[in-house]
């Protein structure tokens, strides 16, 4: 298993990045500098600042002196005090062990920190309003001409604010006189000046894009108004469309004609260096899992071979492969750990799906891996024996596509053993271009592997539609859905993968993701028309559903349809976006009774990820039915209101 936590081991060849910024942060002509680490959450910013500090922290002292390091987190003070007062008080503390404890600087550095203390504000009311100065900067940092529009703005503020008490109990006459940013500012680059043994002060701030507006903003604030001197250097690492957005939210009433927000602008203007984490490519994916794993079953003399090896090879070629099966032998040599061969072997053959699936964020590869791992202990400790290889194919699907892999359970427990999994040998075969079509029927006396699988000792039967027979897929065609099903681009490339899965029993597999399957444990009552129909109900083919939809109408009676729905209505609220939302939009349309029962579970759903088919419900629901009023002015309110009121508006013209 291995940790979510930051980490200065660089398992993720940051070396040229460290380089660009210990260069950046160490050139004298540069400071006073505010660096931004920018990166999508998990990326790895939080370990690049730990691993740059380490790097910064090993540089001798020359004749300039040595590098100060200090790490902040605003986060960690949001809702306890004014942000500005912390980041200030943690730069003093650090330079408070910087000095001689009585002489001339530590009394500098003491009066430094009661000054500070003046900055604090209850918090609640410095969420509540816009600061001045805040409103000052952040018009000035992108347009000066906007600075008349921010002194309203926050003239207004102040003056509502002064009128009573604020929010914490505090009347205006009470709290001490705030402290005088060009007076703090002109001790601090003083105090910095005086200290002839430290060469630059280095603050490494993380976790900024957890914040909220308010405190992002203040935190820029803290560094503009108070700290910015000469020896002075700030890194934030952060996402940057988060801090723009917030910054956006904080300041709504300086939107210009035409533009989004500051946000943007405003963040160019104060980082004046930028640091972007790229996602890993396929091959640095593929890399890093193998370290990881490497990591995992090697002694740690064994990996740092290993590890430098990789560096060795990522200094030749940056964007290929640096550690595979292959390169490990020949590291190891006879030491390689049978263990990590068969990991290495199977996480090669995900690697290239699953470094894109997950967009080459190392956090999500890492959680990936966890999962897997912890799957195949829980299997050990029950008895069960899961060949990793087969777990990790289908954890593909199953955290990339959620909807594919619940419609692999539906037709993998479907039918009697002996047809289970045929139809996903031919599906295989025919995406890889093998055999002819009687070279895909097993030998008669050819079994899937291992126990029988999920849901069939005790008859339950899947709520879609089995594919075809035996006969059927070996004659030389898939069934149409199976078909439609396997030519998307990345089913394609996932029945490509190693290793193949047609004579595989995944029943075992299944049971350790049931957290996320559909089930359907109660159709075992139904009968064998009712389960037919459903399945076609959540076909992706058009026709099939809505000749289900006439056959539901036609030949089910009353009594047995509120169950059909029930049971429709589950595959919904499991995928929204799939095709179960379509077939009840349709059979409502036919059959408006069921109305007031389909609205009620869509209430259920976040309109937001119903959205890709809110045109589709908008359309078929009956439209004079109450609860379809209701539910559809509900919509109206929500972020996707405009997008339903046009869709509605469009249906009335018809």
């Amino acid at each position: 298993m291995w940790s979510d936590n930051e980490t200065d081991l660089d398992l993720l060849g940051f070396d040229f990045l460290v380089d660009e910024m210990v260069v950046a942060l160490t050139q004298p002509r540069l400071l006073p500098l505010t660096m931004g680490v920018t990166g999508g959450w998990g990326s790895g910013k939080s370990s690049l600042l730990k691993i740059v500090s380490a790097e910064l922290a090993d540089i001798p002292d020359d004749e300039t002196g040595h590098f100060v390091v200090v790490s902040f987190s605003p986060w960690q003070y949001e809702g306890y005090e004014d942000i500005k007062a912390a980041l200030t008080e943690a730069v003093l503390a650090r330079l408070q062990q910087e000095v001689e404890a009585d002489g001339p600087q530590a009394e500098q550095v003491g009066r430094l920190r009661r000054m500070a203390t003046s900055l604090r504000r209850p918090v609640r009311r410095l969420v509540g309003t816009a600061l001045p100065a805040g409103a000052a900067i952040a018009a000035g940092a992108v347009d000066p001409a906007l600075a008349d529009a921010a002194s309203m703005i926050a003239q207004g503020m102040v003056g509502s604010s002064e009128s009573s008490q604020d929010s914490a109990g505090y009347s205006s006459e009470e709290e001490p006189e705030p402290v005088a940013a060009g007076a703090f500012r002109q001790q601090f680059g003083e105090l910095m000046e005086s200290l002839h043994k430290v060469r630059a002060v280095i603050v490494m701030i993380d976790d900024l894009d957890r914040c909220l507006p308010h405190t992002v903003v203040d935190t820029f604030e803290a560094i503009r108004l108070f700290l910015n001197v000469d020896k002075s250097a700030f890194v934030i690492a952060a996402h940057a469309e988060v801090v723009q957005a917030a910054i956006d939210q904080r300041y709504p009433g300086l939107r210009r004609s035409g533009a989004s927000g500051l946000g943007a602008e405003y963040l160019e203007k104060m980082l004046q260096v930028e640091i972007n984490i790229p996602a890993l490519s396929a091959p640095e994916a593929e890399t890093y899992m193998h370290l990881l794993l490497s990591e995992l079953h090697l002694p740690q003399a064994k990996f740092t071979a290993v590890k430098e090896a990789v560096d060795q090879r990522r200094r030749g070629s940056a964007l290929g492969v640096a550690l595979n099966v292959g390169m490990a032998a020949d590291t190891l040599g006879p030491d390689m750990p049978p263990e990590l061969y068969r990991d290495m072997i199977w996480a090669a053959a995900v690697a290239p799906v699953l470094g894109s699936g997950l967009r080459g964020n190392p956090r999500q590869i890492k959680r990936f891996l966890n999962t897997l791992k912890l799957r195949l202990a829980g299997a050990e400790r029950r008895g069960t024996t899961l060949d990793a290889a087969v777990l990790a194919k289908l954890m593909v699907l199953e955290t990339q596509y959620l909807s594919d892999f619940q419609r692999l359970f539906d037709w993998q427990s479907a039918g009697p053993v002996n047809d289970r999994g045929n139809w996903l040998f031919a599906a295989e075969q025919r995406v890889r271009g093998i055999g002819e079509a009687g070279e895909l029927e097993p030998a008669a006396n050819e079994a899937p592997e291992g126990p029988s699988a999920a849901g069939a000792r005790d008859g339950r039967r899947s709520t879609t539609r089995r594919p075809q027979s035996r006969e059927a897929a070996t004659a030389g065609g898939l069934d149409e859905e199976v078909r439609i099903w396997a030519e998307q681009p990345h089913i394609d490339a996932w029945l490509r993968m190693e290793p193949a899965l047609g004579r595989k029993d995944l029943g075992p597999y299944f049971t350790f993701a049931r957290a996320k399957l559909t089930l359907g444990a109660n159709t075992a009552v139904l009968s064998a028309h009712i389960q037919e129909l459903l399945g076609r109900l959540q076909s992706d083919v058009a026709s099939r559903r809505r000749g289900a939809v006439t056959q539901v109408a036609e030949s089910v009676v009353p009594a047995d349809l509120p169950t059909l729905v029930d049971h429709l209505l589950q595959a919904v609220l499991h995928d929204p976006a799939g095709p179960a939302t379509d077939g009840a939009a349709e059979l409502c349309e036919r059959i408006p009774a069921i109305a007031p029962t389909v609205c009620e579970r869509l209430k259920l759903i976040p309109v937001e990820i119903l959205r890709p088919k809110l045109a589709t419900l908008v359309r078929r629901l009956p439209k004079g039915d109450p609860a379809v009023m209701a539910l559809l002015d509900g919509w109206e309110s929500s972020t996707s209101g405009a997008f339903v009121r046009t869709a509605r508006q469009a249906r009335g013209r018809r």
